[in-house]
């Protein structure tokens, strides 16, 4: 079994909390994107990042009772498969690790996103977050 690595226990009516919180992020960066200013490349794709995290954090505290406290947010995806088992969609879990991985180089490297590269981090946000939704509006 993969290691999901550090994890806190969650009541799992904050699972909605943290949809919400999703949602609001992902509105954010739709929102700047629309402003097509040239220095918010970066903040569309960190924005875009931290809504896909807070709906992973959704799916696992709603399906597991449980959210990644780890500092490798690449871990979220480990718990994230834990989490839902056969309702993990591969292609959505590739999709998540992609958008995670995204982090460190919007984030911390120094690197200089255009809007255009903040908006194809938002686009496959997007796409997770309509899969992670209607899982979260099914969940038990």
């Amino acid at each position: 079994m993969v290691s999901v690595g550090r994890t806190k226990a969650e009541d799992p009516s904050r699972a909605v909390r943290y949809e919400a919180i999703g949602r609001a992020l992902l509105k954010t960066a739709q929102d700047l994107s629309e402003l097509q200013d040239a220095r918010y490349g970066n903040g569309i794709a960190i924005v875009s990042i931290h809504a896909a995290i807070a709906l992973t954090d959704s799916l696992t505290v709603a399906y597991r009772q449980v959210k990644s406290t780890d500092g490798d947010h690449s871990r979220a995806a480990d718990l994230l498969v834990h989490a839902l088992g056969h309702r993990a969609e591969d292609a959505q879990v590739r999709r998540l690790r992609g958008i995670l991985n995204a982090k460190s180089t919007a984030s911390y490297s120094g690197t200089f996103y255009t809007v255009d590269d903040g908006i194809r981090v938002l686009n496959e946000t997007r796409v997770y977050a309509d899969w992670a939704q209607g899982l979260i509006r099914s969940r038990p």
